[in-house]
């Protein structure tokens, strides 16, 4: 597959003839068939069981009437404008132009920029008149025209519409055929899954083969891969994965206009016009706002784009009118946020952008996708100069392309008072690890983001209770809640912090991948660090300092390096500062579960960070004899490994690392009795007394062993399996004086008489425990106690009703 710059440089404009399907238009709001299909569907009640354009379109059409879907189809269409790579295809003179879309995007780009497209959107439009204009085909109709309202031609959405044009299908087809003999064909959707983009492309392709000219076609898809594209290959066809957009950029690169018009000029939006280089790279905000808002993105994860902004789907943070303060003074030039994934960065600069375009500040964010290009963005400032426009440019995650940012700015600080101003975001770690423009500091202002204010949380609780579109999305658990107890939830036990109450508020999967994202971004040594420190801290340790340092063998040199890129994300704090002692975390325990369940979900890697953190502690320091308390007792320790054999073999190794720690000593003895191995639970017991004395837990096990034996034990007459339960209860006894206050002796002096009881039919242990059980019941109101006696209560009934 081709790289869409090689793809630019084999196509020839005047050469070319474009095929553009639903993709082509869809960065400027445009809906896919699917979406279109769910709009109209949406519109229904009941709502059609289908999900198919043209299926849902007859349903529409038959229960309610042509004019109705024509209406419902212009609601959706009609205010789109064009934007990116749209409004450089009038730039290039193509051979012509044939889409399936009915919208007007291409027809508003031309006339944006001022040149002539004669449009072709049925058999009436067919004139003998000669014309240099381009030649733009719509295949399927246009929501200009339709026999819903008055035409003589029908757009081409239900399944009876492909039939009633037939002919007008066939002329264009044959107009197609006779231009693939001497041009290329380049067809743009957006997905090689796309059906309708298949028999476009197997259209084209059977044209281009009975025609037996050198003409190429080409697909450019949105994603592709290699088995997909073998598909299309085998037509004859070369892919390329890239958009509209991509493909325009690489364009202006390899091949600009012979003129570019004047960045000054104002387009429909208003927005002045940016330079061909950089307008596929650029998203235009005014547009952008117009565009549809999406609850759902914010539920999965996603930052807030200016359509949720207008629709009300975000909080105003606390933070805000601090940063909109300190833009008043007119020679500041850059405003920058910072902090770690998921604290609001990017949703409040959008904020911030909507804010100025509420005062007439024209304003643009710049693509990542793409380079910066310098050049062009001071030709906008100039631009905007000669106009006495503001501006603001907004580059998210500019660390990535810092150096270039950098370059900006430098060229923009030479002015007294810059027309065009830049918002950046960066990730903490790296934007303090990056080398940054002396105008940063001269003339930026820099706020880190990082916890919700109680302000913030109380408009976030609102905003979820307010907004219908944002409570329809919420966990079910979290609604239980009443107000005062929402905002107390998020501000205590989610701490704040944003990603950790959206997690709460939606429970959304799709969360996590805020936290990957960052991950990602990391290098390969804070990586390592972090994902250990995540690991340590689910499973309920204590991390510190110089427990990182054994484990990873890092070099106590790269230390403040290495908190440096994990700013906002892992967090140092002084436990014992004379000795040396400092304990590490991640901002909060949901964030290390999420990213220790997906960076140790390997079973062997899980064992091998378990079995180097067993070899590496130090008993002496007391934080580690807690973390080897934690990973013996934690799911997410040792018991999170799925074989039970490796467990046992891990709390071996930890117990003889701290003989005196109890929880391994227990969990290891629990473990046997799961397995129902009494000689191993009976060695592992006999290893705990020996070295941890009398403990009450361990005393208790012993019965659950004496238990097992007998009903395990090979060759034992009744009368010797009568005679261990006895002992057991004789010992459950025992232990239920000692500590009358502990419901698990209750039970297990319930569970031996339920095993006597099924092997004998003798219930009166199991009375014996169930009279114990209500006599503490009005001096330990503990609702387990009852719950408990009820159980057992229910068993005997089930006993007695037997035959």
């Amino acid at each position: 597959m081709d790289t869409v710059e090689a793809l630019a440089r084999k196509l020839r404009p005047e050469h070319t003839i474009l095929l553009l399907g639903a993709g082509a238009t869809v960065p400027s709001g445009a809906p896919t068939g699917a979406e279109l299909a769910k709009f109209l569907a949406g519109k229904l009640y009941p709502r059609p069981e289908v999900d198919s354009l043209s299926e849902v379109a007859t349903i529409f059409e038959h229960r309610a009437s042509r004019r109705e879907l024509v209406e419902a189809l212009r609601e959706r269409l009609s205010s789109l404008r064009p934007t990116g790579g749209l409004l450089l295809l009038p730039e290039y003179d193509w051979v012509s132009i044939y889409s399936t879309n009915f919208d007007q995007l291409i027809e508003r780009a031309y006339r944006e920029a001022t040149r002539q497209l004669k449009v072709i959107r049925s058999n009436y439009d067919w004139t003998k008149e000669q014309t240099t204009a381009t030649p733009l085909y719509k295949i399927h109709g246009c929501i200009t025209q339709d026999v819903g309202v008055g035409n003589k031609h029908r757009m081409v959405i239900t399944e009876r519409d492909y039939d009633q044009v037939e002919e007008y299908h066939q002329t264009v087809f044959t107009s197609l055929e006779h231009q693939m003999y001497i041009c290329d064909t380049l067809i743009i959707g957006q997905s090689l899954a796309d059906r309708h983009l298949k028999e476009l492309a197997k259209k084209a392709c059977k044209l281009n083969d009975k025609a037996g000219t050198p003409g190429r076609v080409y697909l450019l898809a949105y994603n592709a891969t290699k088995d997909s594209a073998l598909i299309y290959e085998q037509w004859g066809i070369d892919i390329t994965v890239g958009s509209l957009d991509s493909l325009l950029h690489a364009f202006a690169a390899v091949r600009p206009p012979a003129t570019d018009r004047a960045s000054g000029s104002d387009g429909e939006s208003g927005v002045p016009l940016l330079p061909v280089p950089i307008r596929a790279a650029t998203i235009d905000c005014a547009h952008a706002t117009g565009l549809r808002a999406d609850a759902r993105r914010l539920y999965n994860g996603g930052a807030a784009q200016y359509p949720d902004i207008a629709a009300g789907y975000t909080i105003e943070r606390a933070v805000e009118q601090r940063l909109l303060d300190s833009q008043v003074d007119a020679r500041m030039l850059c405003t920058v946020i910072v902090g770690a994934a998921g604290v609001g960065k990017t949703s409040t600069a959008r904020r911030l952008l909507a804010a100025r375009m509420k005062q007439d500040f024209a304003c643009w964010e710049h693509r990542n996708a793409f380079p910066l290009d310098i050049a062009a963005w001071l030709e906008v400032e100039h631009s905007l100069r000669t106009q006495n426009r503001q501006g603001f440019l907004f580059v998210d995650d500019c660390t990535d392309i810092l150096i270039d940012v950098n370059r900006l700015i430098d060229g923009l600080a030479v002015l007294d008072r810059s027309h065009l101003r830049l918002v950046l975001t960066g990730n903490a770690g790296q934007w303090q690890s990056r080398r940054k423009s002396p105008a940063l500091f001269k003339r930026g202002h820099t706020e880190k983001m990082s916890r919700l204010t109680t302000i913030d949380i109380e408009r976030l609780v609102n905003l979820v209770e307010q907004q219908p579109d944002i409570h329809d999305l919420v966990d079910e658990t979290f609604l239980t809640l009443n107000h005062t107890n929402r905002i107390r939830h998020l501000r205590d036990r989610c701490s704040a912090d944003m990603y950790v109450c959206l997690k709460n508020i939606f429970g959304a999967e799709e969360l996590d991948d805020i936290l990957l994202g960052e991950f990602k971004d990391l290098d390969d040594a804070p990586q390592d660090v972090y994902r250990h420190v995540c690991a340590i801290q689910a499973m309920g340790g204590k991390v510190h300092r110089q427990l990182i340092v054994r484990l990873l063998g890092i070099d106590g040199g790269l230390i403040k390096s290495m908190l440096g890129q994990l700013d906002g994300i892992v967090f140092e704090e002084d436990i014992d500062a004379r000795r040396g002692t400092f304990g590490w975390s991640a901002r909060h325990d949901v964030i290390a579960d999420v990213i220790a369940t997906y960076k140790f979900g390997d079973p062997e890697e899980q064992k091998a960070l378990l079995r180097n953190l067993i070899d590496g502690l130090n008993p002496s320091v007391s934080l580690e004899l807690a973390t080897a308390n934690a990973m013996a007792a934690s799911e997410m320790g040792i018991g999170r490994l799925p074989s039970r054999d490796d467990q046992i073999d891990l709390l071996t190794r930890l117990i003889a690392v701290v003989p005196a720690a109890r929880t391994p000593q227990r969990r290891l003895v629990r473990k046997y009795l799961d397995a129902e191995d009494a000689s191993g639970a009976k060695l592992a017991i006999d290893a705990a007394t020996r070295n941890l004395g009398q403990d009450d837990i361990i005393d208790r096990y012993k019965v659950r062993v004496i238990v097992l034996r007998s009903g395990n034990t090979e060759n034992l007459m009744l009368e010797d399996r009568v005679s261990l339960l006895h002992e057991a209860r004789s010992q459950a006894a025992k232990l239920l004086l000692r500590r009358p206050d502990d419901r698990h002796n209750y039970r297990l002096l319930c569970d031996v008489g339920v095993e006597l009881m099924r092997i004998n039919g003798d219930s009166a242990v199991l009375e014996d425990g169930i009279d114990k059980f209500r006599a503490v019941e009005d001096d330990i109101p503990d609702p387990d106690f009852i719950e408990d006696r009820k159980r057992y209560e229910q068993m005997l009934r089930v006993a007695r009703q037997r035959p």
